[in-house]
């Protein structure tokens, strides 16, 4: 987007200043400030970048949060940046120093870069502190607004030219697709000039993109929009003969697991080759070479032997869940979090579901995983796709009479699209029958076999209250009992009790269970003892899931210390809440804002009876309300982060560490996008905060080495212990 920025900071009357081209020097001069090493080189290298800035003595830098692109493919169902555009200025505040010793203001505004009238209002706001005139800005975002178009338009045309020059001397082309960082020749390494050499052109995707119809639906989710100009110009590509495609890609790119997989599908749709080079920080372009010259070789014998383009190929088409089905089909939804979904299960099922929870330790669903999923895309969506492939591998269920369950954020985390690595995976395992039913609030697939009653949101936001609960009982007193075993007899005494009685509707017996609960675990026998607590926050799976977290729970009881697990209800009430921040800083819907409000509130009224009982206790305490966790994560981070956990993984922390539960185990899956900012790209700021706190964060993935995670937790747990 510099063809906007730099005619808009221009027009105001600034000098606009930008860092050194990039080189390895760049690189090295942020180095020892980049707080994730499984960061992509783009994100590792803007530390650089922004050190070069301070020492060219600039006054101001300007770095924003843009969470949304403009939207260039209509049909596109998102146009979302990538979880590390989005948030990665937030990093930069946070561990590079030198901003700070040099004092510089550094801006670092969310704006909502899709909608011209929102993105004026939010510049006068946040350009105030420059003294900037409100009539000055709205004439630069004019103007830039429309350079922007010219500078898109000159690129369609550049290509336009380019194809014809192309075609009236019979050469061929490659279109190096990716993003725009790519262009930037440390970080491609030259990649472009080695294709010149081989005699063909080179051409980007914003370039072609407006000339490829894609057809859709794809089977993933369309929902960034650098991804959309991809998919555009593939499906472009795959229907020229003297082109070929090359989709450049990033090591720790977590979201071209979703794009490099529909590119070759669109591509192999109409027998066209795909190429896809891995790049990082080494510049070490040996099997670039090769294969760039192997595919040169294939055109060159593709064209001997008169190959041409097929025809255009269907849409994806997905099996629907009917209402035929919800009479005779079982319904396998994967495991997440095991103490709340036994309850989950029970609802699901009074709804008129024949629901089965897959179970909740099982090792063999991640290798069962790996089969079938892109290995570059994160633990999580290996482990749920997994879990519904080991079900269905089992024998026990009939795939023509099975449907599984997948569930949607609707975010800018991947998450959104872990539905289509199932379905991909379906296909491959050869189970191309069985439907997925897409469980997200937003609604986003129809599917007339299943409905969201009131009667269901009713128990299902009883079961979660139940899971909380037991959840925060059990953690809080098996490290004291006094006779072993005795902490998991209370809580199965009670998960029977509590799973009976998901039938009634009665608030009263609902509000007898919590308040019995609390008062039975408050005067549960236990050793007077006093041990370490050790918060237990990350990703949403990884946090909860045994098999995906190698039962950390059992490992800090285990080693002397109490777990403490935040509540699974609050994550929700994060999702909610973040609508208030859209509409006040973005382009959100007022409605939404107010319909999720209301939402928040009626949530809360079922926790009611909760809080008080754990008030009153002598053992518990209630959460915070999530408006104050959102208060306290303001103090490190804007609450504009909300891809995957946003701020409510760093709230957790703070909320955790004001609680008086100083360390912290902050778990994330290896190359989670999100918690490179929100997790590990915070612990400087939040030592900085909190300087007693003791915070370690541990990656999981399928070849993670178990003896090193738990040894950084036993250096964590010495340190706890060196305190009690």
């Amino acid at each position: 987007n510099y063809p906007f920025w730099f005619p808009f900071f221009t027009e105001l009357g600034f000098s606009v200043e930008l860092s050194a081209r990039s080189t390895k020097t760049i690189y090295e001069k942020g180095m020892e400030t980049i707080p994730s090493e499984s960061v992509c080189y783009p994100g590792k290298i803007a530390h650089g970048h922004i050190v070069d800035l301070v020492e060219k003595g600039v006054d101001v830098i300007f770095y924003p949060c843009l969470t949304h692109e403009q939207k260039e493919q209509e049909d596109a169902d998102n146009h979302f940046n990538c979880p590390i555009v989005i948030s990665y200025p937030e990093v930069i505040k946070n561990n590079v120093g030198q901003l700070q010793a040099a004092n510089i203001k550094f801006l670092y505004p969310f704006l909502p870069f899709n909608h011209k009238e929102r993105l004026t209002e939010r510049l006068i706001e946040e350009l105030v502190e420059l003294d900037v005139d409100a009539s000055e800005v709205r004439r630069a975002v004019d103007k830039a607004w429309d350079e922007l178009a010219h500078y898109k338009s000159d690129m369609r045309k550049k290509g336009e030219e380019t194809l014809a020059y192309l075609e009236r001397h019979s050469l061929k082309g490659i279109v190096l697709a990716g993003r725009p960082y790519h262009l930037d020749p440390e970080i491609n390494h030259g990649i472009p000039d080695i294709i010149n050499d081989l005699g063909m052109a080179v051409l980007t995707e914003d370039s072609v993109a407006h000339l490829g119809e894609v057809v859709r639906p794809l089977r993933v989710v369309d929902q960034w929009a650098y991804h959309s100009r991809l998919y555009a110009a593939a499906s472009f590509v795959a229907g020229q003969k003297n082109l070929e495609l090359v989709q450049l890609n990033s090591f720790g790119c977590g979201l071209d697991a979703v794009t490099t997989d529909q590119v070759e599908e669109i591509l192999h749709a109409r027998s066209k080759m795909y190429t896809c080079l891995k790049i990082d920080e080494v510049n070490n372009l040996g099997s670039a070479k090769i294969r760039l010259r192997s595919l040169q070789a294939a055109m060159v014998e593709r064209d001997k032997q008169g190959h041409e383009p097929t025809g255009p190929q269907p849409g994806y088409k997905r099996r629907i869940f009917t209402r035929n089905m919800k009479k005779d089909h079982t319904v396998i939804v994967p495991q997440m979090a095991p103490i709340h979904f036994r309850f989950v299960e029970q609802a699901l099922n009074l709804s008129g579901y024949n629901v089965v929870i897959c179970p909740a330790m099982d090792k063999e669903a991640v290798e069962e995983g790996l089969k079938y999923v892109n290995n570059d895309a994160c633990y999580p969506a290996i482990i749920v796709v997994g879990q519904l492939l080991k079900a269905l591998n089992s024998g026990q269920y009939d795939p023509d009479h099975t449907t599984v369950v997948m569930s949607q954020t609707g975010g800018g985390c991947r998450a959104t699209n872990y539905i289509g690595f199932l379905r991909k995976a379906l296909k491959d395992a050869g189970f191309p029958q069985v439907p997925v039913l897409s469980l997200s609030i937003q609604n986003f697939e129809k599917n007339p076999g299943f409905k969201i009653t009131l009667p269901l949101l009713h128990r299902a936001m009883v079961a979660l209250v139940y899971g909380d609960l037991l959840m925060k009982c059990l953690y809080r007193v098996r490290p004291y009992e006094k006779v072993p075993g005795s902490a998991n007899e209370l809580y199965e005494k009670w998960a029977t009790i509590c799973e009976e009685s998901m039938g009634s509707h009665s608030p009263r017996k609902f509000k007898d269970n919590i308040i019995n609960i609390v008062e039975e675990f408050d005067a549960f026998e236990t050793v007077e003892e006093s041990k370490p607590k050790v918060g237990l926050v990350g990703e949403i799976l990884v946090k909860y899931h045994p098999t995906a977290n190698n039962d950390v729970v059992s490992l800090v009881e285990a080693e002397g210390a109490e777990a403490v697990v935040p509540e699974l209800v609050d994550f929700f009430l994060y999702s909610l809440l973040g609508f208030d921040f859209k509409y006040r800083y973005l382009a959100g819907s007022r409605l939404e804002k107010m319909a999720c409000n209301v939402v928040i509130e009626v949530m809360e009224l079922y926790r009611r009876t909760y809080r008080a009982a754990l008030a009153t206790s002598k053992r518990f305490s209630p959460p915070k309300f999530i408006r104050e966790v959102a208060k306290n994560a303001s103090k490190v981070i804007s609450l504009g982060h909300q891809t995957g956990e946003g701020w409510f993984l760093t709230g957790e922390m703070v909320e955790l560490i004001e609680s008086g539960v100083k360390n912290i185990v902050c778990m994330q899956p290896f190359a989670c996008l999100p918690n490179h900012v929100v997790g590990k790209g915070m612990l400087r700021g939040l030592k900085k905060v909190y300087p007693d706190s003791n915070i370690i964060p541990i990656d999981y993935d399928p070849g993670a080495s178990e003896v090193n995670q738990l040894n950084r937790i036993k250096l964590m747990l010495s340190s706890a212990f060196a305190e009690t």
